[in-house]
């Protein structure tokens, strides 16, 4: 054993690699007669060369780019369900195409190569998916595709399972399983009941549940090549014990042959450019973009799964890149897409060989299938690869309409329940159509279920930080009903902007308040159904009579608004902050009781519980409006009191907003905390208008200690008398700032 414990032997790594390959052989030829079957039946042999060629560039290009990391790729399923109803849908058109050239009774049209056609657009689907992952990758845009809701995911992987599933029946008994129409249903019923269709589905309905059972309750990496061996030679004790031959199994449709051709693999896909009835091909847009959707949330699916099993987590955009690289080159020759595998990657790490060699040394094994030509594929049952098909059909539908009923909460199941409903009876493209419709109803429910709007009590906690007087505070904390605040969070949109409207409606017809206050701070955005709603508060503002204040509303939103009609009025105010808008509404109350602020002057009432004898130790200083007294972040050398004016105290918050913590008033103390602390200045002191301010030395402080132990003792209780009288209210206005 190596180092983290990988096997060195060259026969564990041999036998890895032998049953990984063998595995992908059996999906690679599954798929193509999902593909093909339905299609261009005659063609099959073609189109297994194709997907085996697909099948050995999987694997060894993950090999080489991702096997270090411990993936193991393959062959997928999830689009290539969704690529069998497109390359059925585009070889009836042109089929239809080549009937109408055939019956025309003048001149000569060239008639479409119906296999191209079908080659063409798995060109064009792999191609596609390449282009995608690698610009998700690129751009690293990997979690962009996790935004769609789990439900729906679930109900498209649902889909893609139930697709799965009666391709595998089809294969084995060659009728349609058919939801669309009660005569559909009638039809397919009676052919499947028939005594000689029966025979066909039900042994490989059999060997699907049982592979599927095993997986599931044995759980061992080996599993499912055992199975594989164990129903390959059930096969053939059943052909001996019935005296059949070879050739009578293939005419019998027993087995997938014969095929037309011998060679396997040749160049179709360069073929295909010029032989292919391309506008059949691309008529099928909506289901091209099905596929490559399916198949970029597989794959990030399959990458999540993929850290589970490893057990060690990925670069998402780097598995990516490497998948859309492989896809592009895949899609090249006519190949069908491939990325992680978690069953071969599981067997990889379970067995603990080196997934790069493992992966070469697997790719090898459908090159031989190719190289040694039809001969071999040909006797493969039909049985085992329609099994194979229900077995990768069970494990999605049981996973998701099984085991995930008591995991999702109701709406959620029966949101997955619907999807799938919607591609058994009309189909995939219709299903995807309805399901992108249930993700915006289930982001709309949910996101509206979310309490975006929270209501506070102004007075107590939610003031503005104007430093009033104590009978100022007194008589506002009484206020509290004539201001509703109303902070709201999130994207506003049709969801809840009805909610909002009737909450203040609701108030208004009570008890109107005498301010209105929304504070859209923390608002990202809101849809024109937000804006109908808030254009209703303002008629309703004025029939009620109250004033409403938007604050902290930013500049896409005040856009937004103004698109509306929402702009500044009498009736309408916007407040850069909550503080200041609290500020506009406690003047304005103020205002109505007719209570006239007292502004204390110089030498009054502003500094008399200054302690006697310190004056002289003050320095004068005068400053104009908007001077900077301290600035944040330099070092405490000194003590200001404010003498007359006022002083703004305001910080500047990491996105560079500037928000003010408090006003300040005469008779304040600042700068004190970082005497005390030392530490830098936490907040700018700007002067509102012009002020005068008492200045304190750092180096007058210590004087005093030395030469007036008295005064510099009497000093500092004023100072801490100061300080925690204001702390009450300075930790509550910290706290509605973090709110």
């Amino acid at each position: 054993m190596s180092e983290g414990g990988r096997s060195q032997g060259w026969f564990a790594k041999l036998a890895a690699g032998v049953i990984i390959g063998g595995v992908e052989v059996v999906l690679a030829v599954a798929f193509a007669a999902l593909v093909f079957t339905g299609a261009t039946p005659a063609r099959l042999g073609d189109g297994i060369g194709l997907y085996l060629v697909a099948a050995a560039l999987t694997l060894g290009f993950l090999a080489w780019r991702a096997g270090t990391r411990g993936v193991v790729g393959s062959v997928q399923d999830a689009a290539t369900a969704v690529l069998s109803i497109l390359a059925l849908s585009t070889a009836t058109k042109a089929i239809n195409i080549m009937r109408i050239c055939q019956t025309a009774s003048v001149g000569r049209c060239e008639t479409p190569d119906v296999f191209l056609t079908v080659v063409a657009a798995t060109l064009v689907v792999t191609l596609s998916c390449g282009a995608i992952f690698l610009v998700l990758g690129t751009f690293r845009l990997g979690n962009l595709v996790r935004f769609i809701p789990y439900p729906v995911v679930g109900g498209f992987l649902a889909g893609t399972g139930w697709l799965l599933f009666k391709g595998g029946i089809y294969i084995a008994s060659g009728v349609e399983l058919n939801f669309g129409t009660l005569r559909g249903l009638r039809v397919s019923s009676d052919l499947l009941v028939s005594p000689v269709t029966l025979k066909r589905w039900l042994p490989a309905l059999a060997f699907g549940v049982i592979l599927y059972l095993a997986v599931r309750l044995v759980n061992r990496p080996l599993i499912i090549p055992i199975v594989l061996g164990i129903g390959l030679g059930t096969f053939a004790i059943g052909m001996l014990a019935t005296g059949s031959s070879i050739d009578a199994a293939k005419h019998g449709r027993w087995l997938l042959g014969p095929f037309e051709s011998v060679r396997l693999w040749q160049p179709w896909a360069l073929r295909a450019i010029t032989g292919a009835d391309w506008s059949a091909v691309l008529s099928q847009w909506a289901g091209i973009a099905t596929a490559v959707f399916v198949a970029t949330i597989a794959i990030l699916f399959n990458i999540s799964g993929t850290e589970v099993v490893l057990h060690r987590d990925l670069d998402t955009n780097e598995e990516l890149r490497d998948a859309g690289a492989l896809n592009v080159i895949s899609g090249a020759l006519g190949g069908i897409p491939g990325y992680h595998a978690l069953s071969l990657t599981a067997l990889a790490e379970r067995m603990s060989v080196d997934a790069r060699v493992a992966g070469l040394i697997a790719a090898a094994v459908p090159l031989a299938g190719v190289i040694f030509g039809a001969s071999l594929i040909e006797l493969i049952p039909r049985m085992i690869v329609g099994g194979v098909l229900v077995f990768l059909g069970l494990a999605f539908l049981v996973e998701w309409v099984w085991d995930k009923r008591k995991v999702l909460p109701p709406l959620e199941y029966g949101v997955v329940l619907v999807i799938l409903a919607v591609i058994i009876g009309r189909g995939y493209l219709p299903g995807v159509v309805v399901g992108l419709v249930l993700a915006v109803v289930l982001f709309a429910v949910n996101y509206g279920r979310i309490e975006l709007v929270r209501e506070v009590t102004f007075g107590e906690t939610y003031h503005s930080n104007v430093d009033r007087p104590p009978a100022e505070r007194a008589l506002l904390r009484t206020m509290g009903e004539r201001v509703q605040i109303l902070l709201v969070n999130g994207f506003v949109f049709f969801g809840s902007a009805n909610g909002l409207l009737e909450r203040i409606r609701k108030r208004a017809e009570t008890d109107p308040p005498r301010f209105l206050v929304i504070d859209l701070r923390r608002v990202t955005g809101v849809d024109s159904s937000a804006v109908v709603a808030l254009v209703k508060v303002m008629h309703l503002a004025e029939a009620s009579g109250f004033e409403l204040v938007f604050t902290g509303a930013s500049e896409p939103v005040r856009r937004q608004l103004a698109r509306g009609g929402m702009v500044a009025s009498e009736v309408v105010r916007f407040e850069p902050d909550l503080d200041r808008g609290l500020q506009r509404c406690e003047e304005g109350l103020l205002r109505d009781e007719e209570v006239v602020v007292q502004v204390p002057e110089a030498d009054g009432d502003a500094l008399a519980g200054m302690p006697s004898g310190l004056r002289t130790h003050l320095e004068r200083m005068e400053l104009a409006d908007g001077t900077v007294l301290i600035h944040q972040g330099e070092s405490p050398d000194d003590v200001y009191l404010l003498e007359s004016g006022r002083l703004r105290v305001e910080t500047v918050t990491e996105r560079g907003t500037r928000i003010r913590l408090r006003t300040l008033r005469p008779g304040v103390v600042v700068g004190e905390v970082a005497i005390y602390s030392g530490d830098p200045r936490t907040a700018d002191v700007v002067a509102e208008g012009p002020s005068v301010v008492l200045r304190l030395s750092k180096a007058s402080i210590e004087r005093i200690e030395a030469v007036d132990p008295e005064l510099a003792s009497a000093l500092h209780r004023w100072l801490a008398t100061t300080l925690a009288g204001r702390l009450g209210d300075s930790l509550k206005a910290f706290d509605a700032l973090l709110d």
